[in-house]
C-alpha cells in the first residue's frame, strides 16, 4: 500500500466506514438506508462551512461580469492589456479568481470517501478496518425502508438520482447576454441541466443502489444548502465591483 492510499484509506476512508456502522447501530431500527442518508447529510452539515464561503466567492465573481466584459470589449485583441486590467478589477474588489476552488478541494476527497464507502463498503469485507470501539457488528443488512435492495441495482433509484441532479442544475445562475464566454457558459449550463443528469441516471443504473440513494440524498440537501445560503447572503452587502475605471499605474481616477 503506497503512501498516498495509507493517508486517504487512514485519514477519509476508514473514519467514514466506522461512522457508517456507529450510525447503523444506533439508529432504531437498524436501516441501512436511512443511516446512508443520516450519514451524508452530518457530513454536509460538517461542510457546509465551505459550502458558505464557495458560493460568497459565486456571488463575488458574478458581480465583476459586466465590468469584466466592459474591460473585454474595450482592449479586444489586446491580451496582455485585458490581463492587467482584470487584475486591477479584481484586486479593486476584493475578488481572488482561485477563492472558491480552496472550499472544493476540501470537499472533493471527502465525496469521494462516501462515495466509495457506500459502495465497497457496505459489504464489511475488511473488518480490520473497524475500529477497536466501535460494537462488533457481522454484516450490513442491506435492504432499506423493507422496499429494495442497496447491495443490487434498482432502477427507480437511479431515475431519482438523475431526476435530483437536473433540479440541482435548473437552479444554477443563468449566464449574461453577449461575448464569446456567455456562449461557453450557456453551452456548460446546457450540459450540467441536461447531459450530465442522464450521465448520473446511466452510471447509477448499473451500481448498486446504495450509491444512487447517496448521491439522491447529497443532492437534495445540498439545493436545501443552497437555497439557505443564498438567503443568509442576500442580507449580506452586495460585493464589490471595482472603480468604473483605473489610471495606467492601477489606481482609480
Amino acid at each position: 500500500m503506497n503512501l498516498f492510499r495509507l493517508l486517504y484509506t487512514e485519514a477519509i476512508y476508514r473514519p467514514l466506514l466506522n461512522a457508517l456502522v456507529l450510525v447503523y447501530l444506533t439508529l432504531p431500527y437498524r436501516d441501512l438506508g436511512l443511516a446512508i442518508i443520516v450519514l451524508t447529510a452530518v457530513v454536509r452539515l460538517l461542510l457546509h462551512p465551505t459550502l458558505v464561503q464557495t458560493v460568497r466567492s459565486q456571488r463575488a465573481m458574478a458581480a465583476v461580469q459586466p465590468r469584466l466584459r466592459e474591460i473585454q470589449q474595450r482592449f479586444k485583441g489586446n491580451r496582455e492589456e485585458i490581463a492587467r486590467r482584470t487584475m486591477i478589477l479584481y484586486r479593486e474588489a476584493g475578488v481572488h479568481p482561485l477563492s472558491g476552488c480552496l472550499p472544493i478541494l476540501i470537499q472533493l476527497p471527502v465525496l469521494i470517501g462516501l462515495y466509495r464507502v457506500f459502495w465497497t463498503g457496505i459489504t464489511l469485507a475488511d473488518r480490520s478496518l473497524l475500529y477497536a470501539f466501535v460494537p462488533p457488528i457481522d454484516a450490513f443488512h442491506t435492504v432499506a425502508f423493507g422496499l429494495f435492495d442497496l447491495a443490487a441495482r434498482n432502477p427507480i433509484l437511479a431515475v431519482l438520482a438523475g431526476a435530483s441532479q437536473f433540479l440541482q442544475a435548473r437552479m444554477l445562475p443563468q449566464p449574461g447576454a453577449g461575448g464569446q464566454g456567455d456562449e461557453m457558459a450557456r453551452a456548460l449550463r446546457w450540459q450540467m441541466t441536461y447531459a450530465f443528469p442522464v450521465i448520473i441516471a446511466v452510471i447509477s443504473w448499473s451500481l448498486p443502489a446504495a450509491l444512487a440513494l447517496y448521491w439522491t440524498a447529497f443532492t437534495l440537501i445540498a439545493i436545501l444548502q443552497q437555497r439557505w445560503i443564498e438567503r443568509r447572503l442576500s442580507h449580506e452587502p452586495a460585493p464589490r465591483t471595482g472603480h468604473p475605471d483605473a489610471r495606467e499605474d492601477g489606481h482609480p481616477r
